[in-house]
């Protein structure tokens, strides 16, 4: 891919949503699974989308106080990695963001309440109404559960699950993900990935977007995760690149 296009590509995936410093590293220390890197690595990859070095250290530097990564000093430079707390909840969210679309949808059902949803995991529609992980059954007696059976989803409870701003963010990602053919640089490649990879972190980790996958199969976060999914299988892990 010339440099034009990959630069292009890049500029529309920087472009998609608001970019905070902190959470692009989170996102890279993810992929990057225990690995560590060092603070010009770091530079040189963030700098490359237009991120500023002060924003970086101080995205490292809340990161540090917040206890989300630790730093050594190896010679004159820093060396970074996930403390162990923060690499413990990135293994658990890993799952969602690495999902495989082949894998068999979780099923959803609408449960009427008459104070509050029992399943922590509900999603609320409005006061008395949410969408639960069906399959397990309910045993309170003060909650009606009430299946889809295929139903079609009403438009309003589709925008109480995710936004229109994320169903668009959705589709654009899909795109810009689906029309990904490799670059030749590497440093463009690794940035591709950070950038996609952080945008989806960002869709997978809404607590209504598998609830929408799973119900409108053909929606736009369902396309998104499967574009994205091909994606990664296509390009390498930050920890196999650098």
């Amino acid at each position: 891919m010339p440099a034009s296009s990959a630069q292009t590509q890049i500029a529309e995936l920087v472009g998609l949503d608001t970019l905070k410093t902190w959470s692009l590293i989170a996102t890279l220390f993810g992929d990057l699974d225990g690995e560590e890197l060092s603070g010009a690595q770091i530079r040189r990859l963030l700098s490359h989308i237009g991120l500023k070095p002060e924003a970086i250290r101080v995205a490292l530097h809340r990161l540090r106080s917040d206890g989300w990564i630790v730093s050594t000093k190896q010679g004159r430079e820093a060396v970074y990695r996930m403390s162990p707390t923060a690499r413990a909840e990135t293994r658990t969210v890993a799952p969602s963001i690495y999902r495989d679309p082949a894998e068999p949808a979780e099923p959803w059902q609408f449960e009427l309440f008459r104070d509050a949803p029992t399943n922590p995991r509900a999603i609320l529609l409005n006061r008395n109404l949410g969408l639960v992980p069906g399959g397990a059954g309910n045993s309170d007696p003060e909650t009606l559960a009430l299946r889809l059976d295929g139903a079609t989803l009403p438009a309003w409870v589709e925008s109480s699950l995710v936004s229109d701003h994320l169903r668009d963010i959705a589709q654009r990602l899909s795109a810009l993900a689906a029309g990904y053919t490799g670059q030749a640089r590497e440093i463009d490649a690794l940035t591709t990935r950070l950038l996609v990879l952080h945008h989806w972190r960002r869709i997978a980790l809404r607590p209504g977007s598998w609830a929408h996958a799973s119900l409108l199969p053909q929606g736009a976060i369902a396309r998104c995760h499967v574009a994205v999914f091909d994606f990664l299988a296509r390009t390498e892990r930050m920890t196999e690149a650098f």
